[in-house]
């Protein structure tokens, strides 16, 4: 009790020291080192990645089903937090395309819009997502999300990048109907078809076409930096970097763009030629905490209460390690927890659906050099800065340019090399992945997402249930009568005096059963590892002794060693020895605990073949005296 209470005091004196309390604000330990070159670099970073989040929320909004201002309302509070809480000098916290397509899974149809859901549920979401991630990282949880495997993953993430832009092809072609999943998409799609407008498409397919062009420049305008032999000159230097520049910020470049030409179109009284966004409500949000009476909030919510907080998670860090290891530094994962929850519960007071890290905007932020979080901050007051002046504008943005933004966006979170590489690796693993695939584009993502966890732990859980045990040939095996001589116990037993003296184990060792568990002995697997002894030992016309060999079993549990209490007696009664062999001290001290009866361990499989044949000639020895 003592070394407990001892153990609990250092512990709680870790965790509330000062060192412990720089960790949990990490602004803290980087803002003494702040030096004034990484201003301009900041700056830079924040204000491109600005630009780019800017047209992405807006496009993330209509993907969770929300008016298109909850998108801009999501994308500035997770910078701030981020800033004073976050472990990772690139991650961009805000909307991103695979949140959103969750969020869009769990609400309650907005009466006035069939197609958007009311934003109470997702704000509420908001909060509760991030109480439980707090309270993940302050319990030291983080861990939990390693239980969800590469496979899951990259089946949850392609399938749901191809909904996600299954999702958009309405807008593109100029369509107007409200699906749920994946397939309501398609099958509406083609009902739909006769309502296809040309304007439209040509507008879409046009963005897709000059956002494929400007990725392109984009990666052009890099090249030169892989070529160590070469220096551009001042102006070739400028010329690229303004088209990296322009590459980078193509959603913006498209966004205003198509917004012109609607604005121009909607002027020369040829409105209605493009769908428009619409109006959209101007001015920051009011701080005010979420609508906690709402009704059926469980009902609604669902499992996305623990779905969407994992995810969320997994994203954030996944991409923090990624990033911390091209850059060189190290992301806290528990800490990380703790600012994503705090990011959301902070924006849900600012009228936020559930956020998480951006790939895409975090690539941005390293590619211009960002030196710490505080580019956040600059691209959280971009944000209300648009909110503030630009909420008129956003009227004219076309439907099918914020539709090509997405689909352009999405379309390479379809990770098509992991199929070849897991087929090459170990095709269970593809089989869970294709599984998850399915699953997620039939059943939505949440539930394939379940669906593929539930898999990924039953092979977990398998070799745990059915561990290996073989039946190992003793005259196979090496043996070494490492017992001196002046020991053995031949010498000590008067009934053994007169028999030759042989090495008893090399005459006995064909007339016993060793058995080998080739890992720990747990619960589920306690009736499948008696089963099998009893099956394999006293099913024959001629029973022999049974060795366990416990040289991989590194753990046991209660219920296994009720088992091996219950197999004893019952090898007692049918007068056939079972004794163990190997048994590591840890194991030896919870049989001691637990008073097995009729229990012997040798310590080691030689010294038992040698026991069990000792014994074996004395009782042979005794029953021949005694006739």
């Amino acid at each position: 009790m003592d070394d407990v209470r001892v153990a609990l005091r250092d512990g709680a004196a870790n965790y509330c020291s000062l060192s412990a309390w720089k960790r949990r604000f990490p602004l803290s330990i980087w803002l003494p080192k702040y030096k004034a070159s990484y201003v301009l670099s900041d700056i830079i970073a924040g204000f491109t990645v600005g630009l780019t989040v800017i047209p992405q929320a807006l496009a993330y909004a209509s993907i969770a089903k929300l008016h298109i201002q909850y998108g801009l309302y999501s994308a500035f509070m997770g910078c701030f937090v981020y800033f004073f809480l976050g472990t990772s000098k690139d991650v961009s916290v805000g909307p991103t395309a695979i949140m959103s397509l969750l969020v869009s899974m769990y609400g309650e149809k907005d009466p006035n819009d069939k197609e958007l859901h009311l934003p109470e549920y997702a704000i509420l979401m908001a909060f509760i997502c991030g109480c439980i991630q707090f309270a993940l990282g302050f319990l030291h949880l983080g861990a939990l999300t390693g239980f969800i495997s590469s496979a899951v993953i990259a089946g949850f993430t392609s399938a749901s990048a191809i909904t996600i832009a299954m999702g958009q092809v309405k807008h593109i072609l100029g369509q107007s109907f409200h699906g749920d999943t994946f397939l309501d998409d398609i099958i509406l799609t083609f009902k739909h078809i006769k309502e296809v407008n040309g304007w439209d498409v040509l507008l879409g397919v046009s963005s897709m076409v000059i956002l494929y062009l400007l990725q392109k420049v984009k990666n052009d305008a890099v090249k030169w930096e892989k070529d160590d032999d070469y220096t551009p000159t001042t102006s070739k230097l400028l010329a690229w970097k303004f088209l990296w520049f322009v590459g980078t910020s193509k959603n913006a470049v498209i966004v205003i763009m198509t917004a012109i030409i609607a604005w121009t179109l909607e002027y020369t009284h040829k409105s209605g030629k493009i769908a428009l966004t619409g109006n959209v409500t101007e001015g920051i949000p009011m701080f005010e905490p979420p609508e906690f009476g709402i009704p059926d909030v469980f009902q609604v919510l669902n499992v996305g209460i623990v779905i969407i907080p994992l995810i969320g998670y997994l994203e954030a860090i996944s991409i923090g390690k990624s990033f911390g290891r091209q850059n060189n530094y190290k992301v806290e994962p528990n800490q990380e927890l703790i600012a994503l929850g705090i990011c959301n519960v902070a924006g849900s007071f600012v009228s936020s659906y559930p956020v998480t890290g951006s790939f895409s905007r975090t690539a941005i932020n390293s590619q211009c050099g960002v030196k710490t979080p505080a580019g956040g901050l600059i691209t959280g007051g971009l944000v209300l800065l648009s909110l503030q002046f630009l909420t008129p504008a956003f009227y004219y943005i076309p439907k099918a340019s914020l539709a090509a933004v997405i689909i352009m966006a999405v379309i390479k979170m379809v990770n098509y090399r992991i199929f070849i590489a897991l087929w090459k690796v170990r095709k269970l693993d593809l089989l869970v992945l294709i599984i998850t695939f399915i699953m997620c584009l039939c059943i939505g993502v949440a539930y394939g997402t379940l669906v593929g966890i539930g898999i990924d732990i039953m092979i977990l859980l398998y070799p745990i249930a059915r561990p290996g045990i073989r039946l190992v040939d003793p005259s196979a095996r090496q043996h070494y009568d490492i017992t001196p001589k002046a020991q053995r116990s031949t010498e000590s037993s008067p009934l053994l005096s007169n028999l030759q003296q042989v090495p008893l184990h090399q005459i006995y060792r064909d007339s016993v059963l060793v058995f080998e568990v080739d890992r720990s002995m747990r619960f589920p697997a306690s009736e499948y590892i008696v089963e099998s002894l009893y099956q394999l030992s006293l099913g024959g016309p001629h029973p022999k002794p049974v060795i366990l060999d416990f040289t991989h079993v590194t753990g046991v549990d209660y219920t296994m060693i009720e088992s091996l209490h219950d197999a004893l007696e019952d090898f007692g009664k049918a007068g056939i020895k079972l004794v163990f062999c190997s048994v590591k001290d840890e194991i030896k001290d919870q049989f001691l605990a637990y008073d097995l009866k009729s229990l012997v361990v040798y310590s080691s499989y030689e010294s038992a073949i040698q026991g069990l044949a000792e014994e074996n000639a004395i009782d042979e020895a005794a029953a021949h005296l005694n006739t």
